[in-house]
């Protein structure tokens, strides 16, 4: 009885009406987690902002060789073990991407002839490798390329939809590193049962046995040798979130999934452009003007699933500084004989301070560079347009010692 109702149900999920079904509901699932706020009647929802690519295993991969550790890793478990038992299981039945992109191609398929790629050497188990190999190294690489980071951040959902168009399935069979993490891990189990048990290799195969941990193991090679020869290059030019990782090694730990982005109450955080180099091209960046960086708040680091923003409490904010304030004399309505004093009179953390210059009888705001968070609420306050008083990236200026900027 138990086996018959076993039968039916095998038949039932090996029903291709049925596999479209769970794929659509999962793909509308992905959607309302990643875009219901801009529904219309639809506040702000946070509710599960980073979730997604948090299941990613190439993702948790990556960041657990980097020595990245958080709870959010153990989201990407279940799809792991399924990919052990089911050759890609993510793919074939819940990936949001996949499954756009199949729509798409299928659209497209009917209209205009498909343009073949069968010749195309596989490049996705080389990116793995190197992703691999690289965030040994505390450097991971290709994050950005994963699936559902692309799904979730919106700009690569667009680039892979006009793959889709332009060259049906090229991403999910060449270029996934997903996709070709999931035959690496359903291999495993099989190359082990054959250390014990010889016998006849896999039938079906997609490529030759071997072959996959080749490709795997060249761009291994080619990681190591990118982190030897090229180290990163640590820039200074824009304001990360708070208690990110250093500069260098946050621009490799970061997915640009823009969970930070939509986790912000007060949208502070944004995608950044390329003015600080391709390398930082939509890294998550700090803009102060409208609102501050509240003490209170630490929703961006809940939500990171790389580890690029740690998880912290709110008190350790304090700690670790996202830049520091500078004041500006000309614009300054203290320094310029006014009575002025609100980002003084509103700092949270008591960093800043009137100080009066005797020789030209006029007051100067006074920076404490060790008190100092750069949390933006002096900037926002400042009643003066443009702002006498901005947040500057760390590095930026040399750190007075308790000065205005105007006395130097």
């Amino acid at each position: 009885m138990i086996e018959g109702m076993f039968a039916r149900f095998h038949r039932l999920i090996c029903r291709t009406w049925v596999r479209w079904l769970v794929r659509v509901v999962c793909t509308g699932c992905a959607f309302w987690l990643v875009w219901a706020h801009l529904l219309p009647g639809v506040s702000e929802v946070r509710f599960g902002t980073g979730t997604l690519p948090a299941c990613s295993p190439f993702v948790a991969l990556l960041s657990l060789c980097a020595g990245t550790l958080g709870g959010v890793l153990l989201y990407a478990l279940p799809v792991a073990l399924f990919s052990f038992l089911s050759p890609r299981f993510f793919c074939r039945w819940m990936c949001p991407a996949g499954c756009c992109q199949d729509v798409l191609a299928k659209v497209r398929c009917r209209i205009i002839r498909a343009v073949p790629f069968r010749g195309m050497w596989r490049l996705a188990p080389v990116f793995v490798g190197i992703g691999i190999a690289a965030a040994l190294f505390g450097y991971p690489l290709f994050l950005c390329l994963d699936p559902l980071v692309l799904f979730h951040n919106g700009w690569g959902l667009v680039g892979l939809l006009i793959g889709a168009v332009l060259v049906p399935y090229l991403w999910c069979a060449k270029l996934c590193p997903l996709g070709a993490l999931q035959d690496f891990l359903y291999r495993i189990p099989r190359a082990l049962v054959r250390l014990f048990r010889r016998g006849e290799g896999e039938h079906g195969a997609k490529e030759p046995q071997g072959q996959l941990g080749r490709r795997v193991f060249l761009g291994g090679l080619i990681g190591v040798a990118y982190r030897s020869v090229l180290p990163p290059h640590e820039a200074r030019g824009a304001i990360r979130p708070p208690m990110s990782v250093d500069e260098s090694r946050f621009l490799r730990l970061c997915a640009r999934c823009g969970a930070c982005v939509r986790a912000c109450p007060v949208r502070l955080i944004r995608y950044g452009g390329a003015g600080n180099g391709i390398a930082a091209t939509l890294a998550p960046e700090v803009h102060f003007g409208m609102e501050y960086c509240n003490p209170s708040c630490n929703e961006c680091g809940k939500v990171c699933p790389t580890g690029a923003i740690p998880r912290f409490e709110r008190e350790a904010k304090a700690e670790k500084p996202m830049g520091i304030a500078r004041v500006s004399d000309e614009s300054c309505r203290a320094a310029n004989g006014q009575e002025c004093g609100t980002c003084v009179n509103s700092c949270p953390y008591g960093a800043l301070d009137l100080g009066w210059d005797a020789v030209n009888m006029v007051s100067h705001v006074l920076i404490d560079p060790k008190a100092c968070v750069g949390c933006g609420c002096c900037e926002f306050v400042c009643p003066v347009i443009p702002k006498a008083i901005v947040v500057v990236p760390l590095g930026a200026v040399p750190a007075p010692e308790r000065t205005g900027e105007g006395k130097q």
